[in-house]
């Protein structure tokens, strides 16, 4: 049924979830490609000076917690391999959402599948909801996965 899925993470419990919904549906059809995009676009200073003068005190410190990329796709082949589901890895520098959909294109992929919540409200509030602009501008079938915790 789907031949090629491309899923999205970003190392968050919802991204996480994304991965295993892959893999389970690489099992089911015994042939699936999967295709493992992380993306990342950096904030430019001057919109990080705007985010931190928005955010709480408290919150300002997760401006700068980030999680390198490849620490990312670690994990998302761990999770993968771990479900006997070989996969591609995608590590792009640019927007999430015009990576995912990149790949999507690029691949011909029949699924795109993503998390509900990304890895921090922070980016959400820059960016917008990655999960919303796949949905509203995916060629393909899409699967928002949310965590159950």
């Amino acid at each position: 049924m789907f031949a090629t899925i491309v899923v999205g993470t970003d190392g968050s419990q919802d991204a996480e979830e994304a991965l295993r919904a892959a893999a389970h549906l690489a099992r089911l059809t015994g042939d699936s490609q999967v295709h493992v995009v992380n993306a990342h676009r950096p904030l430019t200073p001057a919109e990080l000076s705007r985010l931190a003068a928005s955010l709480p005190e408290e919150m300002r410190p997760l401006l700068h917690a980030q999680i390198g990329s490849d620490s990312i796709l670690s994990e998302a082949r761990t999770v993968l391999h771990g479900a006997g589901v070989e996969a591609q890895y995608h590590q792009i520098n640019d927007d999430p959402t015009d990576a995912l959909l990149e790949v999507v294109d690029q691949q011909g992929a029949d699924l795109v599948i993503v998390g509900s919540r990304g890895e921090g409200m922070a980016k959400r509030v820059v960016h917008g909801s990655v999960s919303t602009k796949v949905l509203h501008n995916a060629p393909c079938a899409v699967l928002v996965v949310k965590d159950d915790a």
